[in-house]
């Protein structure tokens, strides 16, 4: 996990999957179907189109909510939040088996519990204000310091994270960042998706020195 791009609201399948080859194209690692408003009739032509583009990347596809549209598409695994299913239920699902779950965590005690749930990757944030989670109050780098401290599990921070801040975000801790905006909506997402993937390599290969 580096480089996590998940979906906007907008767009239709066409050009949304534009979007998303760019984003792999630049080096987005993993792509999130996160379309709150879009139909489910219409979500599953789209997920099976973006399966495609990921295996053609080697990327990973991950649902955002809906276990069963993940298995209906193959995608590796879905993204739960704090109101959906426990992970372990969505384990038990016929047809998730071999599928990742991860899961959306907002404070120090969350991320402990979505471990202790069997969750296999967990996101923290938001870390900034972001209007994709309107509501919700950020919970700043110090919580991906905090949660860095005690995961032993691939983690992502989320969270109205760009170009800008994202330096200080890996910094915190994250080895892995996850963006809407900053390259779903880009004048250019390849080269958006480049250069955040390339920030956080560097960053990575500074800390360890």
């Amino acid at each position: 996990m580096r480089l996590y791009v998940i979906t906007g609201d907008r767009g239709d399948e066409l050009e949304t999957a534009r979007i998303v080859e760019a984003a792999l194209d630049g080096g987005a690692t993993i792509i999130q179907l996160r379309k709150k408003s879009m139909p489910m009739v219409e979500q599953y032509p789209l997920a099976t189109a973006l399966r495609t583009l990921t295996l053609a990347h080697e990327a990973l596809l991950i649902i955002n909510d809906h276990a069963d549209l993940a298995i209906a598409a193959d995608a590796d695994g879905v993204h739960l939040g704090q109101d959906d299913l426990p992970p372990d239920a969505v384990r038990a699902l016929p047809g998730f088996e071999g599928r990742l779950i991860g899961r959306s965590t907002h404070s120090l005690g969350q991320a402990q519990l979505a471990m202790n749930e069997g969750a296999d990757y967990i996101a923290v944030g938001p870390v900034y204000p972001t209007p994709t989670k309107e509501g919700r109050a950020a919970v700043g780098t110090a919580l991906v310091s905090r949660v860095a401290g005690i995961v032993d599990r691939p983690f992502v921070a989320v969270g109205g994270i760009d170009h800008d801040n994202a330096a200080a975000v890996v910094e915190a801790g994250a080895h892995a960042i996850a963006v809407v905006r900053a390259v779903y909506d880009a004048v250019d997402p390849a080269e958006a998706a480049r250069r955040l993937h390339e920030l956080i390599v560097t960053r990575l290969e500074v800390a360890r020195r």
